[in-house]
């Protein structure tokens, strides 16, 4: 089911929302700042979950939290209630560029999330190339390399002390970039690798969310490509050209 339907495949930057899928307990997006938001549509507010975070960056920013928590308060957001539109509508002013600026980005809606419902999250596996705001967060947190990744992911999440997994991918773990051009360095069989684990361990995922940012896979094309990898292997219907 497309809850955002792709028209054209256009910038998705910091803030735009091209596309937002969803099957079961898998949803798909080209800008992750939707994340938290879909997470909230299969959690249960007063339980805790553990947290798999796959991706480039750490996507923590803090910089303006103080800002965001109080006009999302004044404007009585709610992630459990307030549609994915609604989440896109919400801004805050900005004395940075002196005008106004969308509160949720790509890189915020962790911290947000966790400001909200602070016992919500137990943050336990960052698998990044450590880019981006590493805050106090994630003291503690184990950061696995990639090395290790494709190998054990299922044994970490099937040893969860019966606590269910939030599971965070971006393609652009995939990608690297070089002289201003981004190509893809991890292999489609080491994406086929992570699906497998993902599967062994399935019944232990209540969420699981990946965002395509195509900015930094070179393009839709090329992460439309890597995220088709993962989602054959578990059966998810995404079909897009």
């Amino acid at each position: 089911m497309y809850i955002i339907p792709l028209k054209c495949k256009k910038v998705s930057g910091c803030y735009k929302l091209n596309l937002l899928f969803n099957e079961k307990k898998v949803y798909i997006m080209d800008n992750h700042l939707a994340a938290s938001w879909c997470w909230m549509r299969k959690l249960n507010p007063n339980e805790q979950y553990k947290l798999l975070h796959i991706d480039r960056h750490y996507d923590l920013l803090d910089s303006q939290i103080v800002c965001w928590m109080r006009e999302l308060k004044k404007q009585n957001f709610d992630f459990t209630k307030n549609s994915i539109y609604e989440l896109l509508e919400k801004k805050y002013y900005s004395s940075i560029i002196n005008d106004e600026c969308q509160i949720f980005r790509w890189d915020n809606y962790l911290t947000i999330l966790n400001k909200m419902y602070p016992n919500l999250i137990i943050p336990i596996y960052f698998a990044t190339h450590k880019d981006g705001n590493k805050i106090k967060w994630l003291n503690g947190v184990c950061e696995p390399e990639i090395y290790e990744l494709h190998e054990n992911l299922a044994f970490w999440l099937n040893n969860s002390n019966k606590q269910k997994w939030i599971v965070n991918i971006d393609i652009d773990y995939f990608f690297t970039e070089r002289d201003g051009r981004y190509f893809q360095f991890l292999t489609d069989y080491y994406a086929i690798s992570i699906a497998r684990e993902l599967k062994k361990a399935w019944k232990n995922i209540k969420v699981l969310t990946i965002a395509l940012s195509p900015e930094f896979c070179g393009g839709w094309n090329n992460s439309l490509k890597v995220a088709k990898v993962i989602t054959n292997h578990l059966r998810i219907n995404f079909d897009i050209d």
